[in-house]
């Protein structure tokens, strides 16, 4: 639905919030679809819920209450009330609902539009986690409503309505709607088990729309994007003969390969017998075609609907085409039924599988797909990089076993997690983006340019450069870092040309804090080269300690394409720990390695001897030396991993280390 009605609009929260009734009657009559494999659904009216909703409609959707300007409309302040009411009357009578809308170009509150791209996408976030914490369990959500835009890079093309403020997801990107990607991402991060749905308007009516459907979400979902069912509103069929329908359902899932959803149908006419023949004629082709899993009514009372005429029941009385509609699908309460069960989240012809990483290492899968057909059993086999160790499986599996066997009976998402050798677990997840870009996000803050996943490396292009390093980046947030302990930053990068990139991790909020002030080893702007390098980042957490910290590269300042892969990061041995006192950045030790030579040395002039001592992951003394400073020793004859280096110098012991591959 794209509009509020008028009527809604003047009635004050106290009012709607005491008119809300939550009443459960008994009639004689049931519930239209009780029993079906399909549901047939229904809204609210005007912020209530019938007393009669549940005599009749098994499956609800709220009209306007979870719409982000319903729930905040004043900035910070999130009113749930009419959205609670609800989801507690689905689970108290055990039918599904479905949160309407995430992301929306209408209906979002107007104070955003007064923000910066930065502020936006933080306001986003919040919307989002805000959703995500007042309902964990929703069990299907309208992620990205009405979005469909002819052309994505002309603002002045026809569309419906795309969110104005879609730079701060990601912009258009490579598909022309990067923005949309990432909303999916941010909605599965959030949501693991919701079925997530694209939700629009005249893709069953009009040839553009249409088409449109049809190319974007498998490009879509080949960007990333994880959905899971396409909504069709189904607003404007009036007149559609029940032939052209089913032709168009059929050639529409062909393209897309995907559920199908019903959401918002209605017939807008006052005249009983045309909304009768035109319920005949729509109702019996979606309620019989094998690829769609439910049916939602957009309102039942006549008068009290958005659109004029649409009500089946007036005055107290049901209409023609309601008492067809009773007697047709009580009497057939088993239609062809592709996805059986699938609103429960377990039936589906096929499942997709997600599979990603947590550490160093990787996993095949055999066979080799991304969606099973039901029972399909799927092979997973974890494999650690040198130095790291393969710790056990979470997610929708659990244990150590290697390969792991996988009965593919829903949507499953995997992550396999490896750790250092000493026992050290990696804190960035899919470093090597297995699973695609999940858990990244790309920025573009200014420029122009996008971010995808491509032979296992995510690939940022910059198309025009921006006006700062971060104008342009890829980043992973919610990483935990504790005030005191010493991290390790890695990661594999190359370039199209010889180029710059700047590395951070940091705060994605103001004041936008850098935690790599106390750098030990490694600098925060790397020099690429066309091959790849691996950079290593060794840094101690000397703010607070803080749960969001987000890695970063960016990358917006010059045009060269960039390629990362294998990023980690990890707690390391102390670094630069005091003996009395503590190394500064004045008296730094470096650690530099190339090839098997590795050289020690420090920033200022030491005049007395320093003492080095290297020791492999046993806690066993490898190599030992005096100096002074600066000295090369070669680690040729040592075994692959990780290996510690230790130098006692002036009252001071410092540490740093370096990997042997």
């Amino acid at each position: 639905m794209r509009f509020f009605r008028k009527k809604g609009l003047l009635i004050p929260i106290a009012y709607t919030t005491f008119l809300f009734v939550l009443l459960v009657t008994a009639t004689s009559q049931a519930q239209i679809a009780k029993g079906a494999n399909k549901f047939l659904g229904n809204i609210t009216t005007g912020f209530q819920v019938r007393s009669d909703f549940i005599s009749m409609w098994n499956q609800i959707t709220g009209e306007n209450e979870h719409k982000w300007s319903s729930v905040e409309g004043t900035r910070d302040r999130m009113n749930w009330g009419s959205g609670d009411r609800i989801a507690n009357y689905a689970k108290e009578h055990n039918i599904p609902w479905k949160f309407h809308t995430l992301v929306w170009g209408s209906q979002y509150p107007k104070w955003m539009d007064g923000l910066s791209t930065s502020e936006q996408r933080e306001e986003i976030i919040e919307w989002f986690d805000a959703a995500a914490a007042h309902y964990p369990d929703l069990p299907m959500i309208d992620v990205v409503n009405e979005a469909y835009m002819s052309d994505p890079n002309n603002w002045n093309a026809g569309k419906h309505a795309p969110i104005p403020y879609r730079e701060a997801l990601g912009g258009t990107g490579s598909t022309g709607f990067e923005w949309i990607v990432q909303s999916f991402k941010m909605a599965r991060e959030r949501w693991p088990n919701a079925i997530l749905i694209y939700n629009d308007y005249n893709t069953l009516e009009w040839g553009n729309e249409i088409n449109w459907i049809k190319q974007i979400i498998p490009k879509l979902v080949a960007a990333g994007a994880p959905i899971d069912a396409v909504g069709f509103q189904a607003h404007g069929l009036k007149g559609t003969s029940a032939a052209t329908l089913k032709s168009r359902l059929n050639d529409i899932w062909n393209s897309i390969k995907l559920p199908m959803y019903i959401t918002e149908y209605d017939i807008g006419e006052t005249n009983d017998q045309a909304q009768l023949d035109n319920y005949k004629a729509h109702i019996t082709e979606f309620w019989n075609h094998p690829k769609v899993v439910g049916i939602t009514v957009w309102g039942y009372i006549y008068g009290s609907t958005w659109v004029n005429g649409t009500g089946l029941i007036k005055d107290g009385k049901d209409r023609p085409a309601m008492t067809w509609l009773r007697s047709y699908i009580k009497d057939n309460l088993n239609p062809p039924n592709d996805y059986p069960g699938f609103n429960e989240g377990t039936g589906s012809s096929s499942f997709a599988l997600s599979v990603s990483t947590r550490g160093r290492g990787t996993v095949t899968r055999s066979p080799e797909e991304n969606s099973y057909e039901k029972d399909t059993k799927v092979t997973l086999t974890a494999t650690a990089s040198e130095g790291w160790v393969f710790s056990g499986w979470s997610g929708d599996a659990s244990g150590k076993e290697s390969p792991l066997s996988v009965t593919m009976d829903k949507r499953k998402s995997i992550v396999a997690n490896f750790t250092t050798a000493d026992g050290k677990e990696d804190l960035v997840l899919n470093g090597n983006f297995a699973a695609g870009a999940d858990s990244w996000t790309f920025n573009s803050w200014g420029g122009q340019g996008s971010g995808t996943v491509a032979n296992g490396e995510y690939q940022i292009t910059v198309s025009t450069a921006g006006d700062n390093h971060y104008d342009l980046q890829v980043v992973q947030p919610g990483i935990t870092l504790e005030k005191g302990k010493s991290y390790r930053l890695m990661f594999d990068a190359s370039a199209s040309a010889n180029r710059s990139m700047v590395v951070n991790v940091g705060m994605p909020e103001s004041p936008y804090t850098t935690f790599l002030s106390d750098i030990h080893t490694g600098s925060t702007d790397v020099n690429l080269t066309t091959s790849k390098q691996t950079f290593t980042l060794d840094f101690t957490m000397t703010e607070n300690t803080y749960d969001n910290s987000r890695v970063e590269f960016s990358v917006g300042l010059s045009n060269p394409t960039v390629k990362i892969d294998n990023v980690s990061l990890f707690e390391i041995p102390a670094i630069a720990v005091s003996l009395p006192g503590r190394s500064t950045k004045a008296d730094r030790m470096i650690v530099r390695q190339i090839g098997n030579s590795v050289n020690v040395s420090f920033n200022n002039v030491h005049k007395s001897n320093s003492v080095l001592d290297v020791f492999n992951l046993k806690g066993n003394v490898v190599h030992s030396a005096d100096f002074k400073t600066n000295t090369s020793f070669s680690a040729a004859g040592l075994p692959k991993g990780y290996y510690v280096v230790k130098v006692r110098s002036e009252n001071l012991v410092h540490k740093s280390g370096f990997v042997l591959k």
